[in-house]
């Protein structure tokens, strides 16, 4: 069953910016693009890089560790990390907000 969890007030995501958070034992990397939210699993699908380590270009993270691209906004894979390795998508979640409060569904 899925629910919403709350992540934070909406102050703790400032515009343009990406943060990780963790929920019930699971780490979200949540991006908020132009005022609307979008969060994708924060562990990157190469090796256990944490994403939010990383930097946002507008709707895309890179990874810290092999350069990795993602698209926020879809899980997809924008660019496939320096080794060369073929990876697999990142899991998105969605994102609401309500009441100056931020949830994400799980």
């Amino acid at each position: 069953i899925m629910e919403w969890v709350s992540i934070g007030k909406l102050s703790g995501f400032p515009e343009g910016k990406m943060k990780k958070v963790s929920v019930n034992g699971k780490d979200l990397l949540v991006a908020n693009i132009s005022g609307k939210f979008y969060s994708i699993d924060d562990i990157c699908t190469h090796e256990e890089c944490s994403l939010a380590d990383g930097f946002l270009g507008g709707d895309v993270v890179t990874c810290p560790c092999h350069l990795a691209q993602f698209n926020v906004k879809t899980g997809e894979v924008v660019q496939n990390p320096a080794t060369g390795d073929k990876i697999a998508d990142e899991q998105t979640f969605k994102v609401k907000v309500e009441n100056d409060e931020v949830f994400v569904e799980l």
